[in-house]
């Protein structure tokens, strides 16, 4: 699927004027989103039980400012318990009966190799009321089931409040994986955050069997398998390019000269970009 078609299918969720999350067309009518981010847009408790009534204002912000109305039809809320280690949580697929003639569903992936897999989300963080994009890698579940999003950068969005419900588009498989969940708010260095596969999804609502892709068979016609000697190859400058990033990390933390700091952020970020070049080659055999 091309990137542009993709980006027709994402939804913003509004209570009045506000933006309170993200969501994204899976077919004509019907879009998936966070539990929690349709309690915002209801002033409703996440953990309420029953499947919450009432309109939900939504809008697709990458094609025009249009709204249309929306509806609960499958509802998994919140678990009252902090730790609960229920996979099939803060899941809702909403019902649009207009949208614009151009928005588009888009390609839901269910894939068991995703580790090291480059992807981007759209959010609307605080103050980025109009959106923007968040980068990084997909890493591995958690006890919940949920896989961890990294980013390695020094710049750019992290995932945040704002980008709950958004589509997590693998850029090596060419479709979406997951959904923006949550994020790591506790720890300000920390750029972390988790998704809900399409795993996970396909259970929470079962239509979706009939509409996601398995790429298991895609998959097994990928590149064809790197020599021993490249592996090794690979592996050693993917650690001399970590320990250049550990390095400059080091000299950031002692620097007080803005201009100087500046510089060894940007000279960080092209070691990342390197770091995820190797990785990527090294995830593709």
């Amino acid at each position: 699927m091309d990137f542009n078609v993709h980006k027709s299918s994402i939804i913003r969720l509004f209570y009045q004027d506000q933006v309170v999350g993200i969501g994204f067309l899976v077919s004509e009518h019907y879009a998936l989103t966070c539990a929690h981010v349709v309690a915002e847009a209801l002033l409703i408790d996440s953990r309420t039980q029953s499947s919450p009534e009432g309109e939900i204002n939504v809008d697709f912000p990458l094609l025009n400012g249009t709204k249309f109305s929306a509806r609960v039809v499958c509802w998994h809320p919140e678990s009252p318990l902090e730790d609960s280690e229920e996979a099939i949580e803060d899941i809702a697929v909403l019902k649009l009966d207009h949208l614009p003639a151009s928005a588009n569903a888009t390609r839901l992936l269910l894939s068991e190799n995703l580790a090291n897999n480059p992807f981007q989300v759209f959010g609307c963080p605080a103050g980025v009321p109009n959106g923007g994009w968040a980068t990084g890698v997909l890493s591995e579940q958690n006890a919940k089931q949920w896989i961890q999003l990294e980013d390695p950068k020094v710049t750019g969005y992290r995932i945040e409040p704002g980008f709950s419900g958004s589509p997590v588009w693998d850029e090596k498989l060419q479709g979406v994986v997951g959904m923006v969940v949550a994020a790591d708010t506790k720890r300000q260095t920390a750029k972390v955050a988790f998704m809900i596969p399409a795993q996970i999804l396909v259970k929470a609502w079962s239509q979706l069997e009939s509409i996601v892709i398995r790429t298991q068979e895609i998959e097994k016609r990928v590149k064809p398998r790197l020599s021993p000697f490249r592996i090794r190859f690979l592996e050693k400058q993917k650690r001399e390019w970590e320990e250049r990033v550990e390095e400059v990390r080091k000299q950031m933390g002692f620097e007080s000269n803005l201009a100087n700091y500046l510089d060894l952020e940007k000279r960080a970020n092209i070691y990342f970009d390197k770091i995820e070049k190797i990785k990527r080659e090294l995830s593709g055999f």
